[in-house]
């Protein structure tokens, strides 16, 4: 999917994104990539309904987005499910800017398992800091 415009002046914007499905992942990375000055990411993380059925996963995700001016990202709602992970890892890894990406927790899973996964994924920026409120 790509949006028939580039967003210029697009500098902040908040989402709220079922990570879960790949379709809502993918239009949300088509507005990423038609925002080349986007600096600020606010997330908020919706949780499947009981209709849900799987999707392919994050991780097979082939998009390579480079948001070179992306500073400092947020995601709320976050619970430590494998696909929020997996955008996280995603998001790290398209960002050379990147300063800070604070999560919100609010999962129910084993959070010092969860934590390790996220303090381990590769940055392609050297000064990303991952910051993790409870």
């Amino acid at each position: 999917m790509k949006l028939p415009a580039v967003f210029t002046r697009l500098e902040h914007i908040y989402l709220t994104i079922c990570f879960w499905d790949q379709r809502q992942v993918l239009a949300a990375c088509s507005l990423f990539q038609n925002a080349p000055n986007l600096k600020r990411l606010n997330m908020r993380s919706r949780f499947p309904g009981p209709w849900y059925q799987d999707q392919a996963s994050i991780q097979e995700l082939t998009v390579q987005l480079q948001m070179d001016h992306l500073v400092t990202a947020s995601m709320e709602g976050f619970a430590g499910l494998d696909y929020e992970v997996d955008f996280v890892a995603k998001l790290l890894s398209w960002a050379p800017a990147l300063e800070e990406l604070e999560i919100e927790w609010e999962g129910e899973t084993d959070c010092s398992r969860v934590l390790a996964k996220l303090l381990a994924l590769p940055r392609v920026s050297p000064r990303a800091k991952v910051i993790v409120t409870f």
